[in-house]
C-alpha cells in the first residue's frame, strides 16, 4: 500500500484523537467516502473538513496541505472546481425568482457567505431567523459530484450545517451519499447529531470532536481577538469550551454582564414575580440571541462559583468574578447544582433554535422554581 504524504494541520486545532484518525486515513489512502463531523458548533468541525481537504487537493509533494500552491490558494478563495461547500442560509426576497428558483443575486450571496466561512471557520454564524440548505444547492452539488473531478483525482463536498437539511433536499442526496462516484469524500458537519435525518447517519462514518480545554481556548483568543493572556475578560469565556462561542462570548461580554445574570437569577429565587416580569419583558424585546446565550452562561459560572466561594479550600476551582452571593439555599448540594447548570444549556438550546425567548427565559425560570422547592422538602 502506497503510504501518502503526511497531513499537517495548520488552522485545526486541538481534538488529538481526531487529527490521529484523519491522519492515519490520509496517510494510507483509507479515508471513507462520507464522514459525519460532530461537535460544538466553534470547536473545530468546519476547520478539520476544509484543511482535510485542501491536503487532498494539494499540489505539494512534500507539505500537505501547503497553503501556497494554486490548488490550496483555489479552496480558501472558494474557486476550485472540485471543492463545494454547502450551509443554511436564509434567503431574502431577491435570492428567489418568481419562478421559485435562486437568483443570481442568490447564488452570489451563498459564495460570499461560504468565502466568509473559509476565512474563519470556527466562527459562529447569527440568523435573523429560521435558517435552511435550499434544495436548489444540494441538487447543484450532487451534478458537481456526478460529473467527477476535474483536477486532482478528489471531488469533495463539505455540507456544514446538515441537521438543518430539511426532507426534501435530503432526499436529492441520498443516492449519492449512498453510491457516491469513486472519487467522492463527503464532510458532513453539525453540532446537532440527533437532529439529522436516520437516512444520512447510517451512510456515514461518525467522528465526534470534544470540547476544547480552556488553555486552548486562551491561546486562540488571544490570537484571534490581539488581546494579552492576563486580560481578565478571558476568565469569564475561556471555559466555554468552544473556540467560536469564546469569541462570541467575550464580544459580547458588555450586552449582558454578571449584574444582569444576578438580577435575574435573584428574582427567580425570590420569587419577586413582578420583578422577574420586568426583566423577561426588557430582556424579550432585544433580537440579539447570542445576548441570550451568554446570560445562561453567566448564570452557570455565577452559580458554579458562589457555590465554591461558600467552601473552605476551593478558591482555584473559581472561574471569573462573577457571584450571587446569598441566593443559593442552605445545603444545596453538588448534584442540585449540576442540575441548575443542566436547566441553562437547556435555555442555551432553546435560543440556539430561535425559541421564542422570553418563554425560554419563563420556563427556566419556573425549572428553577421547582428544583428549589424539591430541595426544601
Amino acid at each position: 500500500m502506497k503510504i501518502m504524504a503526511s497531513l499537517q494541520w495548520k488552522r485545526f486545532v486541538g481534538q488529538e484523537r481526531i487529527k490521529e484518525v484523519l491522519e492515519s486515513a490520509f496517510a494510507h489512502g483509507t479515508l471513507g467516502h462520507a464522514y459525519l463531523l460532530c461537535g460544538e458548533t466553534g470547536v473545530g468541525t468546519f476547520a478539520a473538513a476544509l484543511e482535510l481537504s485542501m491536503a487532498l487537493l494539494c499540489g505539494s509533494e512534500t507539505e500537505q496541505p501547503c497553503g501556497v500552491c494554486g490548488s490550496c490558494k483555489k479552496v480558501l478563495s472558494c474557486a476550485h472546481p472540485d471543492f463545494h461547500v454547502v450551509m443554511p442560509l436564509v434567503l431574502q426576497k431577491e435570492h428567489r425568482g418568481s419562478d421559485g428558483k435562486i437568483t443570481e443575486a442568490g447564488w452570489t450571496e451563498f459564495a460570499d457567505r461560504v468565502r466568509e466561512r473559509i476565512g474563519d471557520p470556527y466562527s459562529i454564524q447569527d440568523f435573523a431567523s429560521i435558517p435552511s440548505i435550499p434544495v436548489d444547492w444540494i441538487r447543484e452539488m450532487t451534478h458537481a459530484i456526478m460529473r467527477g473531478a476535474l483536477e486532482r483525482g478528489k471531488n469533495i463536498v463539505v455540507i456544514d450545517g446538515v441537521d438543518l437539511m430539511q426532507q426534501e433536499a435530503a432526499n436529492a442526496m441520498l443516492k449519492t451519499l449512498e453510491e457516491p462516484p469513486a472519487d467522492t469524500l463527503m464532510l458532513l458537519c453539525t453540532a446537532r447529531p440527533h437532529a439529522v435525518l436516520p437516512t444520512i447517519l447510517s451512510r456515514c462514518q461518525i467522528l465526534r470532536f470534544a470540547e476544547l480545554p480552556p488553555d486552548i481556548v486562551r491561546r486562540e483568543l488571544c490570537a484571534r481577538l490581539n488581546v494579552g493572556a492576563d486580560d481578565p475578560r478571558l476568565s469569564k469565556v475561556i471555559y466555554a469550551g468552544s473556540i467560536g462561542r469564546g469569541r462570541r462570548l467575550f464580544e459580547q461580554l458588555s450586552d449582558c454582564d454578571a449584574a444582569e445574570a444576578s438580577a435575574f437569577w435573584r428574582s427567580i429565587v425570590k420569587r419577586d414575580w413582578l420583578e422577574l416580569f420586568g426583566i423577561i419583558d426588557k430582556m424579550g424585546s432585544t433580537a440579539h440571541y447570542g445576548r441570550y446565550e451568554n446570560l445562561f452562561v453567566q448564570i452557570m459560572y455565577g452559580i458554579r462559583n458562589s457555590f465554591y466561594a461558600n467552601i473552605d479550600g476551593t478558591e482555584k476551582y473559581i472561574l471569573g468574578e462573577g457571584f450571587f452571593e446569598g441566593a443559593l439555599p442552605r445545603g444545596i448540594t453538588p448534584r442540585e447544582v449540576e442540575k441548575v447548570a443542566m436547566l441553562c444549556e437547556k435555555a442555551i438550546s432553546g435560543v440556539r433554535a430561535r425559541a421564542n425567548v422570553p418563554l425560554v427565559l419563563m420556563d427556566f425560570a419556573l425549572s428553577v422554581m421547582e428544583l428549589y422547592d424539591g430541595q426544601k422538602q
